[in-house]
């Protein structure tokens, strides 16, 4: 160790303080017999100093020595740790590396996995209604096992595997046809043992004593269904199933004619679906109905007057002639012909009561014409919101039926499902017709109204031009008469 001179300077100033020191407290008659004792500690205080000098020179060499031991030691040391880290690191990449790649792989299991699941899942759907009887417990243990508690991922991967196995045997099995025992639902509901036949995606079934043979379904029961289709084909497939061999009918459509035959449904089937609102709707149908046909017949019966007739009729009044005018009137039918006859009856009043009068006719003719109109507009209108009725009461009973045995199950919803349709469908058959009927006779029974006004202002006006002053009486021009003044009206009929 290098020892620098600040030290000596130190102790030397240290010394001369100390030897000093005395000196300071001492008085002036001392100060002689006190330089001798400073100069003897300065002699000792430099003899230590020396001494202190040696042993510190003593020592640097070890000291120096000692420092490169340790620098060289920490060097050492300082690449060790450089070296583990560096192994350190590589191991935690290694390690970072072998779990994602484990995830990975984990995820390809996983997915395999679920893979297997949808082809059991298919598998499950296709497979045959009478082959349920020879897989169906190998094929609800596969789709279950995952719901299996403590099950370790390998055997559940494992277990589904053998769908893969059981899928190739089937294809085997379907391709050069199989034959087989068990027992199926014959369509009488007896369940028989006998013999099923694959041919390819069709199914065959034939009793032990060959009484019985069809077409194999899957029903909502354990066991398959046998659905006999025609008495001709029970001797071939009896036969196919005894001997092997035998001319089959091949139902092309795979089964779908015989689901749209089955879907059919008459017309009363299908209104049974509706419920009870069907009973109001058709009712209100089946009335409005009548009561248009009743109208339809009773304004087809109300004669219009001729064209031609009122242009008699004018004349004959111009000319005075008024009981041959009222005799041509009531040879014409119809409430135009009535409103006219009341009109020449009454032609020697004064113009505005002959107008009200005939007005009176008028107003007793639309009640008649419209009666029973009312009831088609009602029906155009309450069919709807009879139909929408039924579609919530409909819906109601849907959710019950959702709470009582969930969406699983299509069939248990579709009692709801229909009447909520039908009913809305039924009431638009009935409003739509109504309402068309209810436009097209309002039109026909307008249009008698109108005719009708529009003779009471033709015979009015031509009356009216009939009429003069009464102070001026008119002159008829064939007779060379002169009529009465209108002041007084026309002569009275009687």
């Amino acid at each position: 160790m290098i020892m620098s001179s600040k030290p000596s300077r130190v102790l030397l100033t240290l010394s001369l303080l100390v030897a000093l020191s005395p000196l300071s407290r001492l008085g002036a008659q001392d100060i002689s017999g006190n330089t001798t004792a400073a100069q003897t500690q300065l002699v000792q205080a430099q003899q230590e100093l020396s001494k202190l000098r040696d042993e510190i020179t003593a020592a640097k060499i070890p000291l120096s020595t000692a420092l490169r031991e340790a620098e060289t030691e920490l060097f050492a040391k300082r690449r060790e740790s450089e070296r583990l880290q560096r192994l350190a690191d590589n191991r935690n990449v290694d390690l970072r590396n072998l779990e994602n790649e484990q995830k990975l792989r984990a995820e390809e299991v996983d997915y395999l996995s679920t893979l297997l699941t949808d082809y059991l899942s298919r598998l499950n759907s296709t497979v045959d209604a009478s082959e349920i009887q020879i897989v169906g417990e190998s094929l609800t243990k596969m789709l279950n096992v995952g719901e299996t508690p403590d099950i370790a991922r390998e055997q559940i991967f494992k277990t589904k595997l053998g769908s893969i196995d059981m899928g190739f045997d089937r294809i085997k099995n379907l391709l050069g046809g199989a034959k087989f025992d068990g027992k199926a639902i014959l369509p009488g509901g007896s369940l028989q043992d006998g013999t099923f036949l694959l041919l390819g995606p069709l199914s065959y079934f034939a009793s032990k004593d060959g009484k019985v043979a069809g077409l194999v379904e899957r029903g909502a029961a354990m066991h398959p269904k046998v659905t006999v289709f025609s008495e001709k084909e029970i001797p071939a497939i009896a036969a196919l199933a005894s001997k092997g061999e035998g001319l089959l009918s091949i139902d092309t459509t795979m089964g779908k004619a015989k689901a749209i035959a089955t879907s059919k449904e008459s017309i009363s089937e299908h209104i049974k679906k509706g419920g009870i609102w069907m009973i109001p709707i058709i009712g209100f149908g089946i009335a409005a109905l009548c009561m248009a046909l009743f109208k339809f017949g009773e304004i087809s019966t109300v004669k219009a007057l001729p064209a031609n007739v009122l242009e008699k009729v004018l004349a004959l009044v111009s000319q005075g002639n008024i009981p041959e005018a009222a005799k041509m009137i009531r040879t014409h039918p119809g409430p135009a012909a009535k409103m006219l006859s009341e009109a020449v009856k009454n032609l020697h009043l004064p113009k505005e009561v002959v107008e009200e009068m005939m007005f009176e006719t008028m107003l007793e003719t639309q009640p008649k014409l419209e009666r029973g109109l009312s009831f088609i507009s009602v029906t155009a209108s309450v069919a709807p919101l009879l139909g929408l009725l039924g579609t919530v009461t409909g819906m109601m009973t849907t959710f019950n039926l959702i709470t009582l045995f969930g969406t699983g199950d299509a069939k248990s919803l579709s009692s709801g499902i229909s009447e909520a349709l039908i009913t809305t469908e039924y009431g638009l058959i009935v409003a739509i017709p109504a309402l068309l009927l209810y436009g097209y006779l309002s039109r026909r029974v307008n249009g008698m109204m109108g005719d009708l006004e529009q003779i009471s202002i033709a015979f009015s006006n031509g009356v009216s031009a009939i009429r003069t002053p009464a102070s001026e009486p008119t002159l008829n021009p064939e007779s060379g008469k002169s009529s009465p003044p209108m002041g007084s009206g026309l002569p009275s009929p009687a």
